[in-house]
């Protein structure tokens, strides 16, 4: 199996009401056409340079999975006709620096995981 990159521009709304929801089904889809996903993480939310779809502000998440490569023309077709998918990017990764990729994107996924209970914890409350 080939080992692809997947970045995904989520609607952001959707995404802020149910974060876990919007995750499932990228990855969803992605076993639902064969594939197996080696990480899954959120990359970033900004702001779009241009409307996609009415939308201004979109969800960064990007995916590192392995999938058949006769399955990826039918997951792209998937991700344009979901309604939670703004724009999607696949990429087929080099077998040489793939397993250093995935691990940088689960390092990236753990270190994510441990800010966000800082920066809470350094937040200012509302007394202050």
């Amino acid at each position: 199996m080939v080992v692809y990159e997947g970045m995904f521009i989520l609607d952001a709304s959707k995404f802020a009401r149910d974060p876990a929801g919007s995750a499932q089904q990228i990855v969803g889809l992605i076993e639902q056409f064969g594939g197996t996903v080696l990480a899954s993480r959120l990359w970033d939310e900004r702001k779009l340079a241009y409307p996609i779809k009415g939308h201004k502000k979109g969800v960064y998440w990007l995916t590192y999975f392995n999938m058949p490569s006769a399955n990826l023309v039918p997951l792209e077709r998937q991700c344009e006709i979901t309604d939670d998918i703004l724009r999607k990017l696949v990429l087929k990764i080099e077998p040489r620096i793939a397993d250093a990729l995935v691990q940088h994107a689960l390092a990236g996924e753990t270190s994510q995981r441990k800010a966000a209970p800082v920066a809470a914890a350094a937040a200012p409350t509302a007394g202050e």
